[in-house]
């Protein structure tokens, strides 16, 4: 009963920390950022509808300034989710829109159920431009991993 009960408690310790952070990749430079990580950066929101939710507001940090922080510099970044949906995004379109990794949808941390712990964020309703299929698909949520492309 011990070991079954120190294995259990192992693996929601991992779900719990796994569920707070993502890998942030650059070619074999691999760093674990927490949402404590990206408390350290300037927020910002955005308040919109997405493909996923009615209109809310998300608060998060914007790529410019994640990929600042960690010296990343990259032509794209492919965001995977815990599902293993992946897409590909345009750094050159997450600058231009100031896109926001969020954390946060109205004033409350993203849980997993309600598709966190983390999600990329375009401000659609602010842009007309933006409502289209492809940025839905570039919606993604539940981001448990993000790798630079060069």
């Amino acid at each position: 009963m011990k070991l079954f009960t120190a294995i259990l408690f192992s693996l929601l310790s991992a779900k719990a920390a796994y569920a707070d952070s993502f890998v942030l990749a650059d070619g074999s430079k691999e760093i674990n950022v927490s949402t404590e990580d990206l408390l350290k950066l300037p927020v910002t929101s955005i308040t919109t509808a997405t493909n996923f939710t009615p209109k809310a507001t998300f608060e998060g940090v914007p790529f410019t300034e994640l990929l600042s922080k960690y010296s990343i510099t990259a032509s794209s970044l492919r965001v995977y989710a815990l599902d293993d949906y992946s897409y590909t995004l345009p750094v050159e379109e997450l600058l231009k829109y100031q896109v926001i990794l969020a954390f946060r949808k109205n004033d409350k941390v993203i849980p997993v159920s309600d598709l966190g712990p983390f999600a990329v964020i375009y401000p659609r309703d602010q842009h007309p431009e933006l409502n289209k299929l492809d940025v839905n698909a570039k919606t993604v949520w539940q981001i448990n991993r993000i790798e630079a492309i060069k």
